[in-house]
């Protein structure tokens, strides 16, 4: 029997001889792809951080600017040289002189890094190829843009649109009168030619209606301007008023906020009304004797004046101007002596007028008389207001667009959007 000599395992995988290498090679180049994709990862991340961060600060230095632009708007920032009034055409016409409105970059970052630039101040209403050599030009709107510079020079570019009003109502006559009642209003300007009411406009812009009422009291209006007692008894010699013949008020020369007794009650106490801007501003009294005590008075002093809400009765005094803006009184407005209003008179509540005492007495603008409850129906109709300048002394009450565009304009401008670009 012959016997084989068994062969050694090892020698059948001779071919194998480096796989080992081979797979540590292939686990190698894995794991420094795996390592490589991780350090370019952490990498990319860290630029995207750098990058989200400078544009971020760029976006903020965008809104620096808009903030600062509006800060020269509100008259906050001393123009160089000083001594001109940060007015909307002031600021659209004559840029260089605040540093924020130059067009020059400023620095928001001590050290740099961030800066702002305006780079257009326009009036999106403009027409005209020269508005900034006409006396009478005043931008409604302004269209502000602004670019911000951070680090590695990133951008961000915003815009805003800025109202130079604060409220927005329409002026169609000297005085307005509604009255929904049914009853007559009492109407009586005296029976003296000292006492004038014109709706021409003292700055030259054309001519209102003197006075507007509902059609219910027109005939009542038309009788006392010609000098009749109010049932058209009685002429004599009576107060000058031009136009001669009242306006009736109807949908097109009411104003929005006179419309309805709902639409007075929520502009005098809804949440963004009358009375809730005025606390907002310091400048809500119970009582005229407190209005007239305040830091800033009735705004004789203020190139625009100040809005003044008096919640309750208010006598306007002598003073030369006495005040200016807009002045809201919710009971009884008396007009006593050498009396001076620069602006527009809301008199929402109570609505009733008296002139009183003796001496001259000087309003321009324009005034509104309107008799409604605080609270009550939706279906509520206003009440028949009283207007009396029957009193010691001349009146003058006439319109001026100058002084409604300052009053309209106290409660700071109104910034309507802000988008980036």
């Amino acid at each position: 029997m012959r016997t084989e000599k068994p062969t050694p395992c090892f020698a059948s995988r001779a071919g194998e001889k480096g796989a080992a290498l081979i797979t540590a090679v292939l686990l190698s180049m894995l794991l420094l792809a795996a390592g490589g994709t991780l350090i370019l990862t952490a990498t990319m991340t860290g630029i995207t951080a750098r990058d989200s961060t400078a544009e971020m600060q760029a976006y903020y230095a965008a809104e620096a600017g808009i903030a600062r632009t509006l800060e020269v708007l509100r008259g906050n920032v001393e123009s160089n040289p000083a001594g001109t009034r940060a007015s909307f055409k002031n600021v659209a016409c004559s840029k260089t002189l605040w540093s924020a409105t130059s067009g020059d970059y400023v620095d928001v970052a001590s050290d740099g890094s961030t800066r702002f630039q305006v780079t257009s101040i326009l009036d999106p209403d403009n027409t005209d190829p020269d508005p900034c050599s006409k006396a009478s030009y005043k931008p409604r709107q302004l269209v502000i843009q602004v670019k911000g510079v951070g680090p590695k020079d990133s951008q961000k570019n915003m815009e805003v649109v800025v109202d130079r009003h604060s409220l927005e109502y329409d002026v169609k006559a000297v005085v307005t009168l509604p009255n929904g009642s049914g009853t007559p209003m009492t109407f009586d300007l005296g029976d003296s030619n000292v006492t004038t009411t014109s709706g021409t406009d003292i700055d030259g812009t054309g001519t209102l209606d003197a006075f507007a009422v509902s059609n219910s009291d027109s005939n009542i209006a038309n009788n006392v301007i010609d000098g009749c007692d109010p049932d058209g008894s009685n002429c004599g010699n009576g107060p000058n008023v031009s136009p001669g013949n009242p306006g009736v008020l109807g949908n097109s020369n009411t104003p929005s906020f006179l419309k309805s007794v709902t639409n007075a009650r929520e502009f005098m106490y809804g949440t963004e009304g009358m009375m809730n801007s005025a606390i907002n501003q310091g400048r809500y009294f119970t009582s005229g004797t407190s209005a007239v005590a305040s830091a800033a008075g009735l705004g004789a002093n203020n190139p625009d004046g100040v809005l003044t809400f008096v919640d309750g009765d208010f006598t306007l005094g002598p003073g030369s101007p006495t005040g200016q803006g807009t002045l809201i009184v919710t009971g009884t407005l008396t007009l006593d002596g050498n009396f001076n209003w620069n602006g527009v008179i809301m008199v929402l509540g109570s609505g009733s007028v008296f002139r009183s005492g003796g001496g001259h007495g000087n309003i321009y603008g324009a005034i509104f008389v309107a008799n409604f409850a605080r609270t009550g129906a939706s279906t509520d109709a206003f009440g028949a207001p009283t207007f009396n300048t029957d009193g010691g002394g001349s009146a003058n009450i006439q319109y001026s667009s100058d002084a409604v565009d300052k009053a309209k304009a106290v409660g700071g401008h109104t910034v309507k959007g802000v988008r980036e670009m």
